[in-house]
This record gives C-alpha cells, structure tokens and sequence, in this order.
C-alpha cells in the first residue's frame, strides 16, 4: 500500500473526527427507537409477497413495491425528494427481449431443408440481429484454453462461417477433467463460446447438447447484451442434419473429443442461413426518495445517504441460480426487502426523533439487479448535491444473520469509520467483521467510485440467494434489528460529528484485492449504469493496480484488450481470462474523441 500524505489541516481534521467517535458514541439515542423485530419482518413479508411477484424493475410489482415504500416515506413524515413533488425519481430500463421477424434457419444447397423456430432451434437472447449465409463448421466445443493444452479452433478456419459447437464441456461427467478445475469452469459457459467464435471470425454460432445431456431449447429470457455474432441453439436432430456432408454425427464426434480429450474439428460439408431479429424492450421504474432535513444551520448542508435497493428478479430468467424454475416468482424477501426494511425502519426512528444536525436521505433503489441502474441514475440527477454527502451506508441481505455475525465493507473509505464502527459495535449483540475494501456489486459502490465514503452491511450469503425459495419465513427478524440499531449508532455518530470522514482511495495489496477469484488482477472499475455502446466504460482505477500504472482513468472506454474486441463487460474478463501474471498487454481506449494505446503488465490475484 502506498503511504498517504495529508496535509496538517487534513490530518487536524481527521484527530477531530476520531476523537468525536470515540467520545460520543455512547450516546446514541435513535437505535432504542428501531421498529420491534416483528413490524420490521412484516415490512418484509409485504415486499416479499405474492402480488409483488418479484419486484422486477419496469414492472407492476417494482411499481407496486416503490408506492409502499413511498408511502412509507410519506407516514414517516420525510419531505418527498422525487420528482414533481413526489417521491418517485423515475428512470428508463430494459425490461426484456422480444422475437421479432424473420427469424429462420435453413439448410442450403441441393439438399434444402428448412427448421422450424422453437422446435428445431431457438435463438440465445445474447444473439445479434442480422443474417448470415455460409458453409458450417463444427468446431467440437467451441472453446480454446492454451492454459490447458486444448483448442478446438486449432487447423480450421471459420472466417466468417456458421460455427456448430456443443454445449459444456469435455467428459463433463468426469469430475476429474481439466475443465472441473476452479480457474477454468468458464470454458464451459455460452459466453466464452460466443466470444471466442467471433474472435475467430465467425459470423454465427449454433450451439447444441451434448449427446448425453438433457436437451432444451432457450425461451428468451433476461436483459442481455449482444455478444455481437448471431447466435442460436439447435436440437441434435437439427445438428445431425448440418453434419450430413461431413459423414459424421455429432454422436461419433462427441464420442471421439470425449475418449481422445482433444479437438475432433471439421467441416461439415453443408451450407445455412441463419437469419435473427431480436427486439429489446423498454420500460419504467424509479427510486424512492425521502429528506428528513438537518437541524444544524450549518451541517444540514451535508447529507448522509442511507439506501438500499427493492428491486430483484421477477420470475426468474437472467440472475437466477435456478433455471429450472423459471417463471416461479423469485420472491427476494432477503434480497432485498430485508435491506428496504432496515432503511424503512432507520426513517421513521429518525423522524420520530425530530432529526439530527446533519440532512438524512432515504433511498430505495431500483433497477439495482440489472447494474446498479438505480444508484447510477441517483448520482446523476441528485436532488441534493453529491459532493456533500458525508457518507453513504447501503444495505443489501441483512436478514439472515447466522452466529450473530455482521459484515461491514467501506470501512477504510472515510477517515475515522473503522474507529466509528469499532466503537458503535462495542456493546451490540453482534460479532461485526469490518473490511476496508468498498467493492461489492451493490448500490454503494457507485457513490464510493464517485468519491464518497460508504459502509456497507451485509449478513451474508445462504443457499436460498438469487432463488424462488428466498422467502420472508427464513428471514431472522431479531438479526435484522440488530443490524439496523447498530447502523443507527453510526448514523448518529456521523450526524454529529464537527466535521465529515474525509474520503480515502483504498490501496490496492494483497488483503484489499477480491478473494475467491482466479486469474489476473488489471483493476479497473467499471462505471455502473446502463450502456448502448460497444465498449467498457470505468468509473476509475483502484490505487496501485496495473491499470493505474498504465494510465487508465475515470471516463474512459476500453475497446480493446490485447487481440480482443471489448464491446461487453464479458468480452473483458474472456480477454483477462487469456492472461496470466506479468504478460504485458495493449489496452485501447476511448477517451473523449481520441483513441489511446496505453501498455500494461497484469498481476496475479492473491
């Protein structure tokens, strides 16, 4: 970690702040005014119930979450902060994919033969619109690993040709395969099979089952960004069919890759057209705010932000670890009306309590599920100015508490809040874990990448996550006010303080980088909210990281990693997962009109 330098005002200050914490900490009034245990779970079991039917964002339950919460809001007594005097901040989000015409495949040739669309194929929702005639390919897996020793792209060249590629993975019954490994499970995903095709040159994809798995074709469902190839998957009666001229079947061929666990690729002697055209549709929803003003005259221009999204995932699709369930509403009473309860519950015990001296801003975000909508579009349109929130506590899954253990990310991003929390934390029935790393895929990082202080509480994972069984009976109440007391005592700490924790750029190293991950470190953050265009935009860089020393910085768009064309946010970790610590790499971007070069030496992730 590089040593920070503060000027001595800067450092007076910071003597100031943890001073105050320290001393005034036991004097925290509004966590005896929390809601009892049973109202906060009731709140839950509302927005968890179902005629919410998921809380999807643009739809009429996300619609009908945001007016309870709204009128929450209201009954508080907080001062609608909305628009047009209301406290709906309403925003434009993507609410699903729609088939539109054509859409057909055909074999070409002497022997023609057209396929019937949801029968013997069926596009994939990260497909491109357009159309494609040329000679097929089959390209075993579709999957190239060096790392591995295995490229079934290796001696054929599909250069604008429809590539045939089964689904998954080699021996996928053999636990013991290279692909099982922790670092290599991506191989077998769609993603990584589209991606690498069109890197090859490939102008469409068809994808189908392996022989001895269940076959199914996709409904369209979910929010996703092209891959930019058009893409579809067939039955293997459809791919039989495509492999006529080659005297194979993909029976033969699966059966020789699987025994030999090498690339059995070829052409397939047949020529198709394949034709897509998806329409993505549109729709509305909003966040939620409310003020309850400050009573200082000085402090209540400063604000702290006290959020959490209501929004999650419908009835499953795109985000959910349950795909055989689709259509099953997705009730997310943890994630995350757990965390609309917290902030529900902290508004009225702070207005019941006639306010502290700096101005609190509720805010239940929508549109979080789909990349943190929500939050970006909050920073955009704040209605009250973002450079004098003095910190932003977010919630997400805070009710199901297990061993009283609590975690608090963000508390290394202020000057003074790992003191503050320490303290807040000292006679509370709980066992908080405090972690100066903000990042987490939730509201908070965007008010952290736009430089603002952040804490974040969680009660972490549980096997009901992102699945229609996370349901409001599993929630632990008691936990769940436990949580929103101890904030409580923090938001009354920093209420009060003379002055604001000063935001700190956590330092990159070995305990503040994320865990649980394979591959290279590059650290770049990516600017959160919606994107038409090609390219990964970023917010910033992380202190000390490869893509600091290389130059990147807040604002620009990479287009290009290494040989990769990056148009998502997926094409950027299929071109990280190519690399290994210390390769050195060309990383194009796009700042303002100008297109920049800039090199960079990747590390490994610890």
């Amino acid at each position: 970690m590089r040593p920070h330098v503060y000027p001595s005002v800067r450092a007076r200050v910071l003597l100031c702040f943890v001073s105050f914490a320290l001393v005034a900490a036991p004097a925290f009034a509004k966590a005896q005014e929390i809601a009892p245990a049973a109202a906060m779970l009731d709140t839950v079991r509302v927005l968890s119930g179902p005629d919410m039917e998921g809380r999807q964002a643009g739809t009429p339950g996300a619609e009908k979450a945001a007016e309870y919460v709204a009128r929450a809001f209201r009954e508080a007594g907080l001062s609608a902060a909305g628009e047009r005097g209301t406290f709906l901040q309403p925003f434009s989000v993507p609410t699903g994919i729609k088939l539109g015409t054509p859409t057909s495949l055909s074999r070409e040739g002497g022997s023609a033969r057209a396929f019937a669309l949801g029968t013997d194929f069926a596009p994939l929702a990260t497909s491109e619109s357009g159309a494609v005639s040329a000679d097929v390919v089959f390209a075993g897996f579709g999957i190239t690993a060096p790392a591995l020793g295995y490229d079934d792209y290796a001696g054929i060249d599909v250069q604008g040709k429809v590539v045939l590629a089964i689904a998954g993975e080699p021996r996928s019954r053999d636990s013991a395969n290279p692909f099982r490994r922790p670092d290599a499970y991506h191989y077998g995903e769609h993603s990584h099979k589209l991606i690498n095709a069109r890197q090859h040159g490939a102008r469409a994809i068809l994808l189908v089952a392996h022989p001895s798995a269940a076959e199914r074709l996709p409904t369209l469902q979910g929010l996703s960004q092209s891959h930019g190839i058009i893409a579809a998957v067939v039955t293997r009666a459809t791919a039989d069919a495509l492999l006529a001229g080659s005297g194979q079947t993909l029976a033969t061929l699966a059966s020789a890759i699987d025994g030999a666990l090498a690339p059995r690729s070829v052409a397939a002697g047949t020529r198709a057209r394949l034709e897509v055209t998806l329409v993505r549709e549109r729709g509305t929803t909003a966040n939620v705010i409310g003020v309850l003003p400050g009573t200082d005259a000085r402090l209540r221009q400063e604000t702290i932000v006290i959020g959490a999204h209501y929004d999650h995932l419908g009835r499953g699709g795109e985000g959910s670890l349950a795909p055989d369930e689709v259509g099953a509403i997705h009730h997310g009473a943890d994630d995350n009306a757990s965390g609309v309860a917290a902030v529900i519950a902290l508004a009225r015990a702070f207005a019941k309590g006639g306010g502290v001296a700096r101005s609190l801003v509720f805010v239940a975000f929508g549109g979080e599920e789909m990349g943190l909508l929500g939050s970006a579009h909050y920073l955009k349109q704040a209605p009250l100015p973002v450079d004098r929130i003095a910190v932003m506590l977010n919630f997400d899954m805070v009710g199901r508490m297990r061993e009283h253990k609590l975690y608090v990310g963000g508390a290394d991003t202020g000057t003074g809040l790992r003191a503050l929390m320490s303290d807040a934390a000292k006679d509370a029935p709980v066992d908080v874990e405090l972690r100066g790393d903000p990042f987490a895929p939730s509201d908070h990082t965007t008010f952290y990448t736009a430089g603002r202080p952040v804490l974040f509480f969680f009660t972490g994972a549980h096997p009901d996550y992102h699945r229609p069984s996370d349901t409001w009976d599993k929630i632990n109440a008691d936990g769940l006010r436990t949580v929103t007391a101890l904030a409580a005592r923090a938001i009354d700490a920093v209420a009060a303080a003379p002055t604001p924790p000063a935001y700190v750029s956590v330092a990159t190293n070995a305990s503040a980088r994320p865990r649980g991950a394979y591959g290279v470190f590059f650290g770049v953050i990516p600017l959160f909210g919606e994107r038409t265009e090609p390219g990964v935009a970023i917010s910033g860089v992380r202190a000390a990281s490869p893509a600091e020393r290389a130059g990147l910085q807040g604002g620009d768009v990479i287009v290009r990693f290494g040989d990769v064309d990056v148009k998502t946010l997926d094409d950027l970790m299929f071109a990280l997962r190519g690399k290994q610590g210390g390769d050195r790499v060309t990383v194009v971007v796009q700042r303002g009109t100008q297109r920049q070069a800039l090199d960079a030496t990747l590390e490994e992730r610890r």
